[in-house]
């Protein structure tokens, strides 16, 4: 095992049978959740399945832990908070994540991340986040009229 490379063996998901695809298709796999994920425009969605997916390719051999990572600091780089699974909700976590292995379907799992940040802190983002379109950042400021 090296430390930030894909990993160079196969591996198994405990609790399930489905299996991650062999290491060298993994680059391949990784280009491909790139380009997908830079298609989502909602960053709780984005951040999700970035992690969803990672957790299922199995890029590296500590997957969990970057992938949560990943997820965080998409949501972080949006301007929301990180998504932490309440210790009370852990079993609820590991059911759906050995549901969402075998079928690839991150609709739950997506849900289920989004519940465990406060709907009110989402709201207060999304009702204060002013965002300047790229050619509006861009533009030169004038100094005061005289």
């Amino acid at each position: 095992m090296i430390w930030g490379q894909f990993r160079t063996g196969n591996v198994t998901i405990a609790g399930t049978d489905y299996m991650p695809p062999p290491a060298n298709e993994l680059s391949d796999h990784f280009d491909r959740m790139i380009e997908e994920a830079q298609n989502i425009s909602d960053p709780i969605d984005r951040a999700s399945f970035v992690f969803l997916t990672m957790a299922r390719e199995q890029f590296f051999f500590d997957v969990k832990r970057t992938g949560r990572l990943m997820m965080n600091g998409i949501l972080l780089d949006a301007g929301y908070p990180v998504i932490n699974v309440p210790v009370a909700r852990q079993l609820e976590f590991n059911t759906l994540m050995l549901e969402f292995y075998p079928t690839g379907d991150v609709e739950p799992m997506t849900r289920f991340l989004a519940s465990c940040i406060d709907p009110r802190t989402v709201r207060i983002i999304n009702e204060t986040q002013i965002r300047p379109s790229l050619s509006e950042a861009n533009k030169p400021t004038q100094g005061p009229s005289m």
